[in-house]
């Protein structure tokens, strides 16, 4: 058990590397540096936005200084403006700064009203987040404050999510919950007090008692009020004034049924928080923060230079032909026009083969393709190669700044360090591309110093790996219509006169710039492609090249939607690999395509520990769910291993439909680079958009001022076209990047892993039985099958949480876990007595057959609440006034609560037939008849299953 825990915290840090690698904000001295909040590009230019990003960030330093104890403030904040803007003197160039490594995302979603602030999250707790995304109308319509709060303190409620892991204390799907034998709102502190009630059109009533459940209607909700008494906390509502600090172990409530207890296994957010690796070196200090310092960078088209190895080791597995045919890809179809490109090869020296050269139509395409390297000799001189990309660079502007280098190699190189400074001051991005199994240890650092993307590719031709890497090169600039999207990427090993057969879906959001390359190795193979219409497009519609060994296919126009068919047969004499390439891009400007962004967990690890992959496939902002995810992992050894990635919150995903796909990977094969490619297909009828429902600012509903509730207006709802949501099939392909992988050991690898924490279980009572749900774990984290489970029980929450050994025990020898991510479903055969307001809590561990243990799952509440009955002489529609306090106790005989503002009166049916004495006998035999079918429901028993 000790051993698992170490792991499991171990795992914990690595992950959180992953999030960080994109960021570049560091806490020095209690200040955050090198903030970056980008604008997208489809926002029209308003000065007003520059105005309010800094009063946010303004009100939210002194803010965040005092809600952290006087840890943190904000210090330097660079606002990325995009390029459609009118530059201005006081704007600057980016270094290494772009949109898709912004912590702050300014930017409308692909929907109407839909102004939540949220964080998007992959991680478990303490794990950073990806970014945080504010709209247009959030940021300059101040009405909105009143539902979220005034704007600085939401953002330290979302910098809490990004930076520090934490979660939401509040729970739309769950307002409600049991706590002895009373109702209360899930909230943090408790000590929040307000009301329950019902409001609609600004007047508001007594809540109604839903009739199988006893709580309180689902349009039911607690309003707070506007004065309180205590002082936390932020992750549940921020826009309270008295909120000014996060829950503490003081003020905790770990029985709320919220994300923040569940993720965090019932810990505060603020042992969270000051457990990050921000405060460790970070004590708190008594200074005044200063202003916090805003710099204004201005977005450019991109400067890029290929910086290509020609050293002799590239002729071996026909290295350099693969180089010119990836590299032309990039050329002709993935860099961006109005873009500036230059070419370096290096060996034992270096030589700029051309200078930059503007990307303004398919002329200058081929002319720098035609300039790719063709011939390889020497040794490696990685630094000269680099420090003769800078020179190129500079012919644009006479400096570096934000411009981009593209460096490939396949060799070993001692002297790689020499210019790791010149690199890091350069203010440039290196990607880097690592061919082969040998190619430099330290080559990604360049990417780590600089911000840029890192890529792998071994000499299996199957997994097209090189050309992955350079359709993965991209702009980061925000703007999804010019970037072109990778629709198809595989390879087959044929025979003579095989044949290789597939179907590409090109969908509504895509079409624009189609093309299909073909490449082979020996002999021109037979081309056929069909078009959803019937029309086919023989080789001879291809664009042949017999040097580069590539066939292009051009589509005019826009390419018609729907199913697209090739077949490929070899008619070389011999086996050879043939690979096949579809890229598109956007068909609309104003509508976001489909995309799939993909990660590995963390740039190096050592086993045991796993790699966690990552796949968001989104529209814009909106998460696309219920799609077919592969990931491809080509390990050091040179296999690939297949690998579905799932959306189901279990194992490694964190939130359920959320659009996020992942899974831990643990089949390992040797020491050294590990790279994945991962494959979306959407399915017609099948796939859909949703909205983001986790880690988000609470759209406050309004307050109890004066005994009363003064509702604030109803969120507006999120537009439902299904021109929005409907997306039909689609095919998408995106590189992961590559992770270096260390201590592997030799031979028959020993089972170090457990099973994967439980998050999801669920204590309903059906019928006379106890049912509890969940999905199944595996037995290594989410794969394979547990060997068995321990289930335990106790009325008392805390013995559960703290001392889970010795609650009591569940009998489970009748239950054989399932395959991991399949549902488990288990009825509880204990004979428990339940009396109305009686709450069992539930909890699980699972065993592997190594007898390793998963964490104690969350913990999950069966609650006997009978629907509360409302006597016929009591009034059914209670004045406006009347509302349903915060926490209500039920007595034995659960007679419906009546309330005033901060009073509670019970009625008590003896009293009330004592009062009605007068009434006619018919009334009186009703109301004996009701409290006689109560008391039975009250003491009922769950008998065994």
């Amino acid at each position: 058990m000790k051993s698992t825990g170490v792991f499991l915290l171990t795992l914990g840090c690595l992950i959180s590397v992953y999030v960080a690698r994109c960021s570049k904000v560091k806490l020095v001295n209690n200040g955050y540096d090198n903030v970056v909040i980008a604008i997208d590009p489809e926002l029209t230019e308003d000065s007003r936005l520059i105005t309010k990003i800094k009063e946010m960030v303004d009100s939210a330093s002194s803010f965040l200084y005092n809600a952290t104890k006087h840890r943190a403030y904000y210090r330097d904040v660079k606002i990325l403006l995009p390029i459609t803007w009118t530059p201005k003197p006081e704007y600057q160039r980016p270094t290494t700064q772009s949109y898709q490594k912004a912590d702050v995302i300014i930017a409308n979603p692909h929907v109407k009203h839909g102004d939540d602030p949220y964080t998007l999250q992959y991680g478990r707790c303490s794990e950073k987040g990806r970014y945080i995304h504010f709209t247009s109308n959030f940021m300059l319509n101040d009405t909105l404050t009143a539902v979220y709060g005034a704007r600085g303190r939401v953002f330290v409620h979302e910098w809490a999510h990004l930076q520090w892991g934490v979660f939401d204390e509040y729970n739309d799907l769950v307002p409600f919950y049991l706590s002895n034998q009373q109702i209360k709102a899930t909230r943090c502190s408790k000590e929040l007090t307000g009301m329950v009630g019902s409001c609609t059109g600004g007047s508001c009533s007594r809540c109604g008692i839903n009739s199988s459940t006893g709580f309180p209607n689902s349009d039911c909700m607690f309003y707070p009020d506007k004065s309180q008494h205590t002082s936390a906390s932020i992750m549940y509502m921020q826009g309270l004034p008295e909120v000014v600090e996060f829950c503490d172990n003081r003020t905790h409530n770990p029985e709320a049924p919220n994300m923040q207890n569940k993720m965090c296994s019932y810990r505060s957010t603020w042992d969270v928080i000051s457990k990050s690796a921000d405060f460790t070196n970070n004590p708190p200090t008594n200074i005044s923060p200063p202003m916090p310092k805003f710099t204004l960078l201005h977005v450019k088209d991109r400067v890029l230079c290929l910086v290509l190895d020609t050293s002799g080791s590239m002729i071996a597995e026909n290295r350099i032909q693969r180089l010119r045919q990836a590299a032309g890809i990039f050329l002709r179809q993935i860099i961006e026009d109005q873009s500036q490109v230059g070419i370096v090869t290096f060996s034992s020296s270096a030589v700029s083969a051309s200078p930059l050269k503007v990307i303004e139509g398919e002329n200058a395409r081929k002319e720098l393709e035609k300039l790719l390297p063709t011939s390889a000799s020497g040794g490696t001189n990685i630094c000269a190669g680099v420090r003769t990309g800078f020179q190129v660079l500079c012919g644009d502007d006479g400096a570096t700044h934000g411009d981009e280098i593209v460096l490939l190699t396949d060799g070993e190189d001692s002297g790689i360090s020499s210019c790791f400074t010149e690199v890091e001051q350069s203010g440039a991005i290196v990607h880097t591309i690592a061919l082969g199994r040998y190619a430099v240890a330290g080559l990604e650092k360049l990417s780590n110093m600089t911000g840029g993307l890192k890529f792998s590719a071994t000499d299996n031709l199957n997994e097209n790996g090189l050309i992955d890497a350079f359709t993965g090169l991209v702009s980061g600039n925000g703007n999804m219509s010019q970037q072109s999207i990778q629709l198809e990427s595989t390879g087959k090993k044929i025979n003579n006169y095989g044949w290789f057969n597939g179907t590409v879906f090109i969908d509504k959001t895509v079409g624009n710039n189609t093309f299909f390359v073909i490449t082979w190795q020996i002999g021109l193979p037979f081309v056929l492609v069909r078009d959803p219409t019937g029309k086919t497009y023989p080789i001879a519609n291809f664009e042949v090249d017999k040097i580069l060994l590539t066939a292009r296919l051009a589509i005019t126009g826009k390419a018609q939607t729907g199913a697209w068919t090739y077949a490929i047969q070899n008619r070389a004499t011999g086996v050879q690999v043939i690979t096949i390439t579809v890229t598109s891009r956007a068909a609309d400007q104003k509508v976001p395509p489909v995309t799939v962004n993909a990660h590995l967990g963390q740039d190096t690890t050592a086993w045991p520990n796993p790699l966690v992959i990552f796949a968001e496939v989104s529209q814009g902002f909106l998460p696309v769910v219920w799609a077919n995810v592969k990931a491809t992992v080509e390990r050091a050894d040179g296999f690939s291993v297949d690998l579905a990635l799932l959306d189901d919150g279990s194992g490694s995903d964190a939130v359920k439909n959320d659009g996020v796909y992942s899974r831990y990977f643990t089949s390992f094969g040797g020491n050294g680079r590990y790279s994945v490619k991962v494959s979306v297909q959407g399915k017609d009828g099948i796939a859909s958009l949703t909205t983001r429902k986790e880690s988000r600012a609470m759209y406050i509903p309004g307050y109890v001022q004066n005994g009363q509730i003064q509702p604030n207006p109803p969120k507006p709802p999120v537009d439902g076209d299904d021109s929005q949501t409907q997306l039909g099939s689609f095919n998408r392909v995106k590189s992961g990047g590559t992770c270096f992988v260390s201590q592997v050991p030799a031979g028959p690898l020993p089972d170090r892993y457990p099973p994967s924490k439980i998050m999801d279980l669920k204590a309903i009572i059906v019928e006379d039985k106890i049912q509890l749900r969940w999905t199944a774990p595996g037995d290594d984290f989410d794969q394979g099958n547990a060997s068995h489970y321990e289930i335990r029980l106790s009325k008392n929450f805390t013995q559960l949480k703290d001392d889970f050994p010795n609650a009591q025990s569940v009998n489970t020898t009748d239950l054989q876990p399932n395959i991991a991510s399949s549902e488990e479903t288990f009825n509880v055969s204990e004979n428990i007595e339940l009396k109305n307001g009686t709450v069992i809590y539930f909890a699980i561990r699972a065993f592997d057959k190594a007898n390793h243990t998963s964490e104690l799952s969350n913990i999950a509440q069966a609650a006997l609440l009978l629907p509360q009955v409302v006597p016929s002489i009591l009034p059914t529609s209670p004045p406006a006034t009347t509302h349903l306090p915060v926490t209500t106790p039920l007595p034995a005989t659960t007679p419906l609560p009546v309330t005033t503002p901060h009073t509670t009166i019970i009625v008590n049916i003896t009293e009330i037939v004592l009062v009605a004495g007068a009434i006619v006998i018919a009334v009186c035999l009703i109301i004996a008849i009701t409290v006689c079918v109560v008391t039975r429901k009250g003491h009922r028993k769950v008998s065994p299953s």
